[in-house]
């Protein structure tokens, strides 16, 4: 990549996960330097617990990173965005977000700077990611928002994510688990979404730069290994089902085209519920409750960190309850 120096900021938020942070930085510290390719990483420190802050300021005192503190969690968006305003600021032309969890092939950012600069109007670019735990196992190779249906699809192999690329690119978005963002892009369209603090802040930003007229692309070549939960069900918190009730009616309230927003409210709220009567009857309660209060502050636009300490009002439980006669023939297949 001949001509000017280009210029990346690598950005880890890390979340009371220091362990996994280091093996992250480590994978990333790997890399080697490339003439023409300047890398900075900072890492985030996203109000973690003050033994969990020690471990990985202590550990990471040595490298050759950032290390910044903040005092409460800004979630994924927040979090991040303190790293795309620093690469604004200090006329980066990249920024990579790579997940605490995820762990990267030594040549990966190579593969994806390649990728942009085959490709001008790539404004955003992720590699394969494979399971952590099964390399075998694709996690990510691309994915689609298909308006009609109002689903955020991920394609299922990548011989299907090639063909997509080329017979719909402007559909296609990536996720934030290992995206390399082009400043530019970001200088025109923002940065993530701060009001959705955690989950679906990818879907939006890909449909942002897709509406600018930006692509959102893969690296097939490019490889990263990221954990993976066996079971939403039983293993996410009930936080996680409060952001992607919540996230995903923002989501497509703000972003559905003219075309597809008939009977839109009530296709999201027959959804939620139906998602909160999945987890009751798999005997979840308190990540069905989750997902009624995500749907309250869906429904009033009122994004931000979860809001779990409440009670589901009356009136939303009993909908619940005469539309599971609805739902049931649908639940056995869940």
């Amino acid at each position: 990549m001949a001509g000017k120096e280009i210029s990346v900021l690598v950005s880890v938020l890390n979340w009371n996960s220091a362990k996994v942070t280091l093996k992250c930085v480590a994978s990333l510290l790997a890399k080697p330097s490339v003439e023409g390719i300047s890398v900075n990483i900072v890492v985030i420190d996203n109000g973690s617990a003050s033994d969990d802050w020690a471990l990985l300021s202590k550990s990471l005192s040595a490298q050759p990173v950032r290390l910044l503190r903040q005092e409460t969690n800004l979630g994924f968006a927040g979090g991040h965005n303190i790293a795309m305003r620093m690469a604004m600021a200090e006329d980066a032309d990249f920024i990579w977000l790579v997940n605490s969890d995820a762990i990267v092939e030594p040549d990966c950012l190579d593969k994806l700077l390649e990728l942009m600069a085959a490709r001008p109007m790539c404004g955003a670019a992720s590699p394969v990611t494979v399971a952590l735990d099964d390399k075998d196992k694709v996690d990510f190779c691309g994915a689609y928002h298909d308006w009609k249906r109002l689903e955020s699809a991920r394609v299922s192999s990548i011989e299907d994510a090639r063909r997509l690329e080329r017979e719909q690119p402007e559909a296609m978005w990536v996720s934030g688990t290992v995206v390399l963002y082009r400043i530019a892009a970001l200088r025109q369209i923002g940065v993530l979404d701060e009001e959705m603090f955690a989950y679906y802040e990818d879907d939006d930003i890909g449909a942002r730069l897709s509406q600018a007229g930006w692509l959102s692309l893969m690296a097939f070549n490019a490889r990263a290994s990221h954990f993976r939960y066996q079971s939403d069900e039983h293993d996410r918190p009930p936080y996680f089902f409060y952001l992607m009730t919540r996230n995903a009616i923002l989501f497509w309230t703000k972003n559905t085209p003219a075309a597809y927003r008939r009977r839109l409210k009530l296709r999201l709220l027959d959804r939620s519920l139906f998602q909160a009567n999945i987890l009751m009857s798999k005997s979840q309660p308190e990540r069905a409750r989750a997902c009624m209060l995500g749907l309250i502050d869906g429904m009033r636009g009122k994004g931000g960190p979860p809001r779990l300490e409440r009670r589901v009002p009356p009136y939303l439980e009993l909908l619940r309850r005469l539309l599971l006669l609805q739902h049931a023939r649908h639940l056995l297949s869940k």
